[in-house]
């Protein structure tokens, strides 16, 4: 009989993170799942190392060109029978032993059908990524519309009546969107923490961005108004600044009001060309 939980590692070029987030699974006080893996062209060893830590018919190894989120997860979900699915970016590192165990616990406890961790940006990261973070995983101030698959947790009957989306990205809005129309109860665990960021250059930001507001446009009917969206961009260039000055971080202003464009730049344009 299979163990009650699954975690699917998704994977591309993750060393060094992945190594030590390998490592962390081992160390969990909850040691009853089984770990899958797809790796999506890996070349710096991540494969290798997936090889040690996985059973050799649970790794998964597709060519970069056939990677796209929600179709892949949905592939990985499919053949294993587990009752909890547990999501985990490689280069996402849980941050105490006990993450797995309280990331799972309101599902066993039938209190959530989704759970999700909070991310903590890394050490290295720019001064206006690591306040988007503690922003969005703010326990007293996480939108009820915020989900984020990166460290999650759901129930396999959830996912079976509601499938993530098989093109494009923000597969986890959507499906998160679409679970809480059927009624589906989605919590953040505070206390299931994991460390995960990016410092993407600004053409990767827009990229990024234009890929959410084009799955957005195309799935939900989403519009880009363009005064509503300088609205948006112009009140978070003011709270990004009044944040700055209040840490004393003046000089980090400059690239704090390019990030905050390109993000609003990268939406709307992803939003105008999914509406087509």
């Amino acid at each position: 009989m299979p163990s009650q939980v699954a975690i699917i590692v998704r994977s591309k070029n993750e060393m060094p993170h992945l190594r030590t987030a390998l490592g962390m699974l081992q160390k969990q006080t909850f040691s009853e799942f089984e770990l899958f893996a797809i790796d999506s062209g890996s070349t710096d060893g991540s494969v290798d190392l997936l090889r040690h830590y996985c059973d050799a018919d649970h790794l998964t190894e597709i060519p970069p060109e056939a990677y796209a989120p929600g179709k892949v997860l949905n592939e990985a979900i499919a053949p294993i029978p587990h009752e909890i699915i547990v999501l985990l970016n490689a280069d996402a590192i849980p941050q105490s032993e006990v993450w797995l165990e309280k990331l799972i616990c309101p599902l066993l406890d039938a209190t959530a059908d989704a759970t999700f961790s909070r991310q903590i940006a890394r050490p290295d990261s720019h001064f206006i990524v690591t306040y988007d973070y503690q922003r969005a995983y703010d326990p007293k101030k996480a939108g009820d519309s915020f989900f984020s698959a990166v460290a999650c947790a759901f129930k396999r009957e959830l996912w079976e009546r509601h499938p993530f989306h098989n093109q494009g990205y923000a597969e986890d809005a959507i499906w998160a969107d679409s679970c809480r129309v059927l009624g589906a109860r989605l919590q953040l665990i505070p206390e299931s923490e994991v460390e995960h960021s990016h410092n993407y250059s600004l053409s990767q930001l827009f990229y990024k961005k234009f890929r959410h507001g084009n799955a957005l446009a195309k799935t939900e009917g989403q519009v880009s108004a363009v005064g509503h969206r300088l609205y948006l961009c112009m009140r978070e260039l003011v709270r990004d600044f009044l944040f700055a000055c209040r840490q004393r971080k003046l000089g980090t202003i400059p690239y704090n009001i390019a990030y905050r464009i390109t993000i609003h730049a990268g939406l709307h344009k992803g939003l105008k060309e999914g509406l087509k």
